[in-house]
């Protein structure tokens, strides 16, 4: 059974789900294959859902 942050409402646990999901993802372009992670625009598009997702 997956244990869930009963002290979040569904909305934050989406926001926090897709804040790790977002780094852990940067995390993996980095290591693949970073220059084509930082030319071919995907680093700024990962800051762009951080952003996103961190907004109060």
């Amino acid at each position: 059974m997956q244990e869930t942050a009963h002290w979040l409402t569904p909305d934050p646990q989406v926001h926090l789900l897709a804040a790790a999901a977002t780094v852990s993802g940067t995390q993996r372009l980095f290591a693949n294959d970073p220059g084509t992670a930082i030319e071919g625009g995907q680093v700024p598009g990962m800051c762009a859902i951080l952003d996103h997702t961190t907004r109060p």
